[in-house]
């Protein structure tokens, strides 16, 4: 009986570091009503926050900071009382086709969404969760990292843009590869390059400074970056690696031990491992695709022509991680261990 009532305040010191967890969910490419189909599912947990990774709004963007697309697109379709808690949010491609109006406008919204956070092009969050666990949340902006996407050229240092090739957006438009309303945003805001006065693509010098002395003064549990644009992907047929962030992001990633890079635009469910670096790419939000090259070398796990988010929990020295389809399946989970 003595060894009974001497394990007891054991088994509870033990059942409390069980139960003690965080969580939170990462979606990204959810800007249109399809993304309804995840709401459901995503509504079952019960996160902390969502990383909400670019192209907020298809496809056009939004035009102020009273467009109905805040509440069609963002209120409405993640009603659920459990996702009334921080929106960590970047900007996508399809965001910035908005023009710089558009993105002005979604960091306007932070003052007035009581959930919705993005207060700066790019900006570090450190998030003390329930469990005392300590993460730094750095969200980046990848257009102006990579000098604009596969259509615009963007040149950071002086807010020049312009189309990369004219002809190619008419064609790729006639051929239904981009739709209506985003050849009518590019047309719109972003002119035919002049040859006698190019942009010139310069390094965001601010930015990657910015970057290193966020991760190189974080002492957190975990280091998570977000950024809407890949570093590595195993999608097939669509954007892929992104060679810019391979060149100036990966060495930074691993340099300061970053465990996770989250990102978009490739619409599928993907997860990598490169040098420790687990890159999770959480694109099926909205948009969905067929196309994955399974043998991609540090592929990990996938999911392809569904809807889909991920859902994360863990504590200070775990982190598992959960791929959830538009049906509410779990198609592939993996943990990140940490020794302590």
């Amino acid at each position: 009986k003595e060894v009974s009532k001497m394990m007891v305040p054991f088994l509870a010191l033990l059942l409390t570091e069980q139960v003690a967890s965080f969580s939170f969910l990462s979606i990204g490419d959810w800007g249109d009503k399809g993304a309804k189909k995840l709401s459901q599912h995503m509504g079952s947990y019960s996160p902390e926050f969502v990383l909400a990774i670019g192209d907020n709004f298809y496809d056009k963007g939004v035009s102020g900071v009273d467009d109905p697309q805040f509440k069609e697109k963002f209120e409405d379709t993640f009603a659920e009382d459990t996702l009334q808690v921080p929106w960590y949010v970047c900007a996508g491609n399809h965001d910035y086709y908005g023009g710089n109006s558009g993105i002005q406008a979604e960091m306007d919204y932070t003052q007035k969404s009581n959930r919705w956070y993005y207060p700066s092009l790019y900006y570090s969050k450190d998030i003390k969760t329930t469990d005392g666990t300590s993460i730094t949340l750095l969200s980046i902006d990848t257009w102006r990292l990579n000098g604009g996407d596969t259509f615009v050229k963007f040149d950071p240092a002086t807010n020049r843009s312009a189309l990369r090739n004219l002809t190619d957006v008419l064609i790729k438009h006639e051929a239904g590869v981009i739709t209506n309303g985003t050849v009518h945003q590019l047309l719109k805001h972003f002119p035919e390059e002049d040859p006698s006065n190019r942009v010139e693509v310069s390094s965001d010098s601010d930015q990657l400074e910015f970057i290193e002395k966020a991760l190189s003064n974080s002492t957190a549990d975990w280091k998570i970056v977000m950024g809407h644009f890949p570093v590595y992907s195993a999608s097939r047929f669509e954007h892929g690696d992104t060679a810019s962030l391979v060149k100036s992001l990966e060495p930074m990633l691993e340099k300061y031990n970053v465990d996770m890079y989250f990102n978009g635009h490739d619409h599928i469910l993907q997860h990598i491992v490169k040098n420790k670096v687990s890159y999770f790419g959480s694109g099926a939000g909205a948009r969905e695709h067929n196309g994955v090259n399974s043998k991609y070398e540090g592929l990990k796990g996938y999911m392809e022509g569904k809807y889909g988010f991920m859902a994360h929990s863990g504590n200070e020295s775990s982190l598992k991680t959960t791929f959830v389809n538009e049906d509410g399946s779990k198609t592939y989970t993996y943990t990140i261990n940490k020794k302590k």
